[in-house]
C-alpha cells in the first residue's frame, strides 16, 4: 500500500486485526488508486462498526471525509475551510490535496475510506473521482465478503458446538466424547501407554427430580460436571453420554492411578452441597486397551452396575479389579 505520513494506512474493524489477504486486496486497490487519478499516495482508512472514526484518525482529513456522502475533495487542505483547522493542527503534516472516497456498505453503514494525497496542490477532473468512487465500491465488496466470511465461519462454530456438546453441562455429548475417545486410543497406543475408561452415574438421581423438581435436578448435573472438569487434567475427556450418566477418558493413567483419580472425584461430589441437595456418585472403571470404546464402556458399566447394587457411592474396577472403595453414608 502506497506510503502516507499522516494517516494510518490500515486500521482495524471493531479492534481486529485483518487477515493477510484482506490486506493484500486492499493494497492492490490503492496502487490503481494512484494509477489511475495521478497522485502518488492512496490508502485506506476504516471505521468501526459504529461508524465512529477509529483511533489514529481523530481530527484528520479522514475523519471529515467520512462526515460525507460522497468524495471529499480538498485542492488544498491548508486554505480550504472545511480542512483549514486540521491543517493548522497537523504543523508536521505534508499533505496539500486530499481526496477520500466513502466506503459504504450495501445497506448504509460507512466502512471507511479510501484515499489519495499529494504534497502539492492538483485538481481533480470528474473522471478521476467517478475512477475513485469505483474502486471504493471494491474495497467494500472486499470488506463486506470478509464480514460474511467472518458470519459463516461463527454460524459453523456454532453448528459445531451443538453437533459436540452437551447443552447443559458444556460438556462433549455421547457422539463426540466416543470419537474423541477413539483418537485418544489409536496416540495412546502408538507411544505404548495406557489408557483408562470410567462411566460416572448420580446416585439416586430419579429421586432428586421426584422430590426438588427437575429444575434442582439440572443444577445438581450442573455440580457434577463442575467437579469433574475440577478433578480431570486439561488431556482427559469428559463427557455426558446420558440422563445422570457421565464417562471419564483418562490417557497415559494407570488403572490405580486412574481409581485413585476417581476416587478423589468421588469425595469431592460427596462433600459438595448442591441446593441442599447431598448428592453422591458412583462408578465403574474399566482399561481400554485394543478393545473397542463400546466394549470398554460396557465393561465400565457393568462395574458400575455392581457398584450400584453393593451400596452407590463408590468406585469399582471392571473384571476381577480390588481397590472396591465403599462408604457406609451410601446405602
Amino acid at each position: 500500500m502506497s506510503k502516507n505520513p499522516d494517516e494510518r494506512p490500515i486500521v482495524a474493524i471493531a479492534r481486529e486485526e485483518l487477515e493477510d489477504t484482506v490486506i493484500a486486496d486492499l493494497q492492490v486497490l490503492t496502487r490503481m488508486a494512484t494509477l489511475v487519478t495521478g497522485l502518488p499516495n492512496a490508502f485506506v482508512t476504516l471505521a468501526d462498526p459504529e461508524n465512529l472514526p477509529v483511533r489514529g484518525t481523530e481530527e484528520t482529513y479522514c475523519a471529515r471525509a467520512l462526515q460525507e456522502d460522497d468524495v471529499f475533495v480538498v485542492e488544498n487542505v491548508r486554505v480550504d475551510e472545511r480542512t483549514r483547522a486540521i491543517a493548522e493542527r497537523r504543523v508536521n503534516s505534508k499533505i496539500v490535496t486530499y481526496a477520500g472516497a466513502l466506503i459504504k456498505s450495501e445497506d448504509g453503514r460507512k466502512l471507511g475510506t479510501l484515499c489519495i494525497t499529494d504534497e502539492v496542490s492538483r485538481p481533480l477532473d470528474e473522471e478521476q473521482l467517478q475512477l475513485l468512487r469505483g474502486l471504493a465500491r471494491q474495497a467494500m465488496n472486499l470488506l463486506s465478503l470478509r464480514q460474511a466470511k467472518k458470519e459463516l465461519t461463527a454460524a459453523l462454530e456454532a453448528m459445531t458446538r451443538l453437533a459436540t456438546v452437551d447443552d447443559l453441562t458444556g460438556l462433549l455429548n455421547r457422539r463426540a466424547f466416543m470419537q474423541e475417545t477413539e483418537k485418544l486410543q489409536k496416540l495412546v497406543a502408538r507411544q505404548q501407554g495406557t489408557l483408562c475408561i470410567a462411566i460416572i452415574d448420580v446416585d439416586r438421581f430419579k429421586q432428586v427430580n421426584d422430590q426438588h423438581g427437575h429444575a434442582a435436578g439440572d443444577l445438581v448435573l450442573k455440580s457434577v460436571a463442575k467437579a469433574l472438569r475440577g478433578s480431570l487434567r486439561e488431556s482427559d475427556l469428559v463427557g455426558r453420554i446420558g440422563g445422570e450418566e457421565f464417562a471419564v477418558t483418562l490417557p497415559f493413567t494407570s488403572e490405580s492411578n486412574a481409581f485413585k483419580r476417581l476416587e478423589q472425584l468421588r469425595l469431592r461430589v460427596a462433600e459438595q452441597n448442591s441446593e441442599g441437595i447431598r448428592v453422591t456418585i458412583s462408578g465403574g472403571l474399566s482399561e481400554l486397551g485394543t478393545a473397542a470404546v463400546s466394549d470398554s464402556l460396557k465393561r465400565a458399566d457393568a462395574a458400575l452396575y455392581r457398584a450400584k447394587a453393593t451400596g452407590r457411592n463408590r468406585i469399582l474396577l471392571a473384571g476381577e479389579g480390588i481397590f472396591d472403595s465403599v462408604d457406609p453414608m451410601a446405602a
